[in-house]
């Protein structure tokens, strides 16, 4: 019973970050997120009493992703800067393949209308950015006056932006080339010059182009 009430739950959910990305939180209503699928209304209200429920449910779940995917990055690489880059590359490729994660997003450039209680799902991914960049300034990677904490947070508005920009219009442009072409802007103006080549080589190797 458990196993199935929490596929039940995930189909309700999926559902709902599928409406909430289309529509938006003002335009998605409970009623559109069950018409058409499998999912009665009796499931969707003893899972989810209201659409803030939802909304809730899909930023807790995302908020956890990126503490998660560095859990595992730190398994096999040590260079804060590299582990910062493949998360990107990561965290990209889950944007492209997950109606929770796009969901996500939005709902985050959303959060004053849903509740003041919602997961601070940016804030929470520029504390992930910071504590990296701290990281690369002890290896001796950042540029001494490369600020970890305004660097964090112009990274994650461009990559929320151009992840929220792709989404209008995803066939004119990869969204996993627009994270690449932000990162070889930015990687010059926040890298050490000695090791500013090698870098850049690993962001071409994760990218396709090396």
């Amino acid at each position: 019973m458990q196993r199935r009430a929490e596929r039940t739950r995930h189909v309700i959910l999926k559902a709902a970050a599928e409406t909430f990305e289309a529509r938006g939180y003002l335009g998605t209503s409970l009623q559109n997120i069950v018409t058409g699928r499998h999912v009665s209304k009796g499931a969707l209200y003893f899972h989810f009493p209201s659409k803030e429920d939802l909304a809730l449910a899909i930023l807790a779940d995302q908020h956890e992703l990126w503490p998660a995917l560095i859990s595992e990055l730190r398994r096999r690489q040590q260079s804060a800067i590299r582990i910062l880059l493949e998360l990107f590359c990561q965290a990209t490729a889950i944007l492209r393949d997950d109606a929770l994660a796009r969901a996500s997003t939005r709902l985050a450039c959303e959060l004053d209308l849903i509740d003041s209680s919602a997961p601070r799902l940016f804030a929470g991914w520029a504390d992930v950015v910071e504590e990296l960049l701290h990281e690369a300034r002890e290896q001796g990677d950042l540029l001494p006056e490369a600020d970890s904490r305004v660097v964090a947070e112009v990274v994650v508005a461009a990559f929320a932006g151009l992840q929220r920009m792709n989404a209008i219009n995803p066939a004119k442009t990869d969204l996993q080339e627009l994270v690449t072409a932000m990162w070889r802007h930015m990687l010059p103006g926040l890298v050490t010059a000695e090791r500013l080549p090698e870098i850049m080589e690993h962001l071409g190797a994760l990218s396709g182009d090396a």
